[in-house]
């Protein structure tokens, strides 16, 4: 029988593993580089004090919509540790894959197998040229037939969540200097103890913790960040669907958590860790059973007010969306009387209703509850 194998020494392999990956990417061709050659690389971005802070802003507001971080994509399709994350002095974050023309890295907002159209000549990002991103099959200069005609270069039409269109971001670099006098978020509490004990930081970017996975108006709404909504904004003030207990509010909730897990286990050690995971957990599960109650409850009075002042089909449809979420949230008593609610209808009948967003709502709730029960 084959030996056991130790699980201490294949943790520390598959540690290692990771770590090569997210620093060279495909920029050893296939073959694993040199030892002293990826020790000088590793060396490099263990010095905190050399990182360049890269995010994805709103040119208008100053929102930092996405953090890039090591497997971000540029507009030459290659990845952002496949550039020269190392110049700190020049900020001229070229791309180091061989034959590649691209002077300096420039995120895209795909990911997997999205894709990113130009609005001017309809083709996909990676057919225009990485240097000037200027349109397959048209000069870096103009024409002689229009001399003073603009170059044609690549255009989108895409709409960030911060409903900013693609030409109005640009891709940013800071220092850590630069983001604390501005006001901004830098690194967490667990990546600074990180970064004292020598490991390297400087390739992941514009990632200071878990929360920065997160939209930059997630963020936000979250109090995170000042934005397009302001400080101290709500998602019930900042557009429809944002209310509080949705799923982005949950995912910042996870997200903030984990941070502060990560840094308590690194300050103070793993059983102050779980103590600090056990009385987060226990404070979201009470937010979200008062989240869950109280939407129930406003089902019920809305059912009663719409059928008293709204037509008879209209005031069917609404008691017939407000007896699902009430049974969806696990109140029975509330679905009966908002089908007593509704004029006109015989006892017994059951209601179609048209289906509204509040039902995926209520049934995100439960998933989420479940979801939150087993982790």
């Amino acid at each position: 029988m084959p030996r056991a194998l130790d699980r201490i020494s294949v943790g520390h392999h598959v540690d290692a593993y990771q770590e090569y990956t997210s620093l060279v990417g495909r920029l050893d061709g296939g073959r694993p580089l040199a030892d002293a050659v990826y020790q000088d690389l590793r060396q490099k971005a263990a010095n905190p004090f050399r990182r360049l802070y890269v995010n994805w802003r709103n040119s208008r507001s100053g929102l930092d919509c996405r953090a890039v971080g090591p497997q971000s994509m540029c507009f030459c399709t290659h990845r952002y540790n496949e550039h020269d994350w190392s110049a700190f002095d020049t900020r001229k974050v070229r791309c180091k894959m061989p034959g590649c023309s691209c002077k300096c890295f420039n995120y895209v907002p795909v990911r997997g197998s999205q894709d990113l159209i130009c609005s001017v000549c309809r083709r996909t990002y990676s057919e225009h040229r990485p240097g000037d991103h200027g349109c397959p099959g048209m000069g870096e200069l103009p024409s002689p037939a229009a001399p003073s005609a603009a170059p044609r270069l690549f255009k989108s039409s895409y709409t960030c969540s911060c409903q900013e269109s693609y030409n109005n971001h640009t891709t940013v670099f800071e220092t850590r200097q630069e983001r604390e006098l501005a006001g901004r978020q830098v690194d967490a509490g667990w990546m600074d103890e990180a970064a004292k004990q020598g490991l390297p930081v400087c390739h992941l970017g514009g990632i200071v913790g878990f929360t920065s996975l997160a939209d930059g108006m997630d963020r936000v709404y979250a109090g995170l960040e000042e934005g397009l909504a302001g400080p101290g904004a709500t998602r019930s003030s900042c557009g429809p669907g944002k209310g509080a207990g949705s799923g982005g509010d949950r995912l910042m909730q996870r997200l903030q958590l984990e941070d502060e897990v990560n840094t308590v286990t690194f300050q103070q050690g793993k059983a102050a860790g779980h103590l600090a995971l056990a009385a987060g957990r226990a404070v979201m599960k009470r937010g979200n059973a008062s989240v869950s109650s109280s939407s129930s409850g406003g089902a019920l009075h809305s059912g009663r007010r719409s059928a008293s002042s709204e037509p008879t089909g209209q005031a069917l449809t609404l008691a017939g969306s407000a007896a699902v979420r009430g049974v969806s949230c696990g109140g029975q008593a509330a679905a009966t009387a908002a089908r007593r609610s509704s004029p006109g209808l015989p006892s017994g009948r059951k209601l179609g209703g048209v289906r509204v967003p509040q039902v995926t709502d209520a049934i995100r709730q439960k998933r989420l509850a479940r979801f939150d029960q087993v982790s």
